[in-house]
């Protein structure tokens, strides 16, 4: 008889074991089946000899006296304990062929004991139990040893033989979570290596989105299988730096015609997929530089353009853009300075011309004066500040201009002028006044003061004012 040769994990099986500790062994595991109620455990020992050749059946000796009918029973009801026990186990798909060789013996030992050869029955019995305790400490070893197998398959792509050994390890085993994965894995190993082989295909005729595709849907399938992964970077690689280097190529075009806004669309393209590649870095500089210049001769442009029509506000607002973009722009620097100054001496011609009365004042007419002695005339492209010089000129001219004024009363009605003086009594007097805004003062005894205003406008003609006290108290 062939017997199972399983050792548990580590150790491996000897078949030169000395024979009565093999036996002894069998009736050491039978009686911890028959623990629970069996009295043949303290006797059963006794009946064991030494056993036949390897492959003969254990003789079970029985002291003289003894009941041979009680030994092969109780032998019997361990075998059927032991056998209850591994059909739970699934024994009959992972024990093969031992499992059989176990029954073979258990039918013999049951004809054996119909017949009333108990002695042969025991032996039969002692077998079959033999065979079983080697299925049941071999279990461990054989899922650990079957479950390597499998694995290895499956890293060889061997998927069939992986498939079968991680369903004989869960013949054994139905909730080993490590089997599960394996077989799992194995089922749609089949599936990954087609989309491998589509993406090969597409790979070597150039079709990269093709190949993509393909190893990315193998990664989905198994997330775990490394050479999709590793295929799907190279072709995603391969399709970025072909898309890298068109970005490039337009970004470069674009530059040297002067269209920075496409150089700027691509080049941020490309730099979205390579931040950091010197090119893109190289590039961007170059780009950078263009747009400074650009804008350089779009300021100078917007700056000539204000300075023609003396618009120095504006001016001096687009040099500050300028300092901005470029602090070192020299003609920047320069062309401020110069708003600067001509703002500010179109500011002070504006404060007189905005207010012309101020110059009725006699210290407001002398700063126009001296404005006007500083800034004789203006440079032949401010048509502006000309016009402003001469109207200022104007102003001042008729505010020291005296303008012809007649005051009229009734002779009884004392007049006085303020900051001019007393005029005294008269029926009409003719005077000549500066240009400006004068009160005019009449009173008189019993009557009540009358207070006028007169406005003395430069290049007016002569103005008359009546000025009488005729309202008594």
């Amino acid at each position: 008889m062939n017997k199972p040769m399983l050792s548990p994990p580590g150790q491996a099986g000897d078949h030169r074991r000395e024979p009565a500790s093999r036996y002894t062994r069998v009736w050491i595991a039978l009686a911890a089946v028959l623990l629970i109620g069996l009295a043949v455990v303290v006797l059963l020992p006794k009946f064991v000899a030494a056993p036949p050749a390897e492959d003969a059946s254990p003789q079970v000796v029985i002291p003289a006296g003894a009941d041979t009918r009680s030994v092969a029973n109780e032998l019997m009801q361990a075998y059927l304990q032991l056998h209850a026990r591994l059909l739970l186990e699934n024994a009959p798909q992972w024990g093969k062929p031992w499992w059989g060789q176990a029954e073979e013996h258990a039918l013999q030992g049951s004809g054996m004991f119909a017949q009333h050869n108990f002695s042969a029955s025991a032996n039969h019995y002692a077998a079959a139990i033999e065979i079983l305790q080697e299925l049941q400490g071999g279990r461990e070893s054989r899922i650990s040893d079957t479950l390597a197998i499998a694995y290895e398959a499956l890293e060889r792509n061997e998927v069939i033989s992986a498939i079968e050994n991680f369903e004989q390890v869960l013949a054994i085993e139905p909730d080993n979570e490590a089997a599960r994965y394996g077989l799992t894995r194995s089922q749609t190993r089949i599936a990954v290596l087609e989309n491998m082989t589509i993406g090969e295909q597409a790979e070597a005729r150039k079709d990269l989105p093709a190949a993509q595709e393909a190893y990315q849907e193998a990664m989905l399938l198994d997330p775990n299988y490394e050479p999709p992964a590793l295929a799907f970077q190279r072709v995603t690689d391969t399709m970025e730096s072909g898309v890298f280097q068109n970005r490039m190529s337009r970004a470069l075009i674009s530059l040297n015609a002067g269209n920075l806004g496409r150089a700027g669309d691509a080049l941020a393209e490309a730099a979205a997929l390579r931040p950091d590649d010197p090119a893109v870095l190289d590039l961007q500089q170059r780009l950078a530089a263009a747009r400074t210049q650009w804008a350089m001769t779009r300021f100078r442009k917007q700056t000539a353009s204000l300075s023609r029509v003396e618009n120095w506000k504006g001016a001096i607002n687009v040099y500050n853009k300028a300092l901005a973009a470029d602090p070192a722009a020299s003609f920047a620097r320069s062309g401020l300075e110069k708003a600067e100054a001509r703002l500010a001496v179109n500011q002070q011609f504006d404060h007189y011309l905005k207010q012309p009365e101020r110059l009725f004042a006699a210290e407001p007419l002398a700063n126009a004066e001296t404005l006007l002695q500083s800034v004789p005339a203006a440079p032949p492209e401010e048509p502006k500040l000309a016009n402003k010089i001469a109207r200022l000129q104007t102003l001042v001219d008729g505010a020291n201009t005296p303008v012809a004024v007649t005051l009229s009363s009734d002779g009884e009605t004392e007049v006085t002028i303020y900051h001019i003086g007393p005029i005294g009594f008269f029926m009409e007097q003719q005077l000549e006044l500066l240009p400006g805004t004068y009160t005019v003062v009449g009173s008189r005894y019993g009557y009540r003061d009358v207070r006028k205003e007169l406005k003395v406008i430069p290049g007016a003609n002569s103005k008359v004012l009546s000025i009488r006290c005729e309202d008594p108290i």
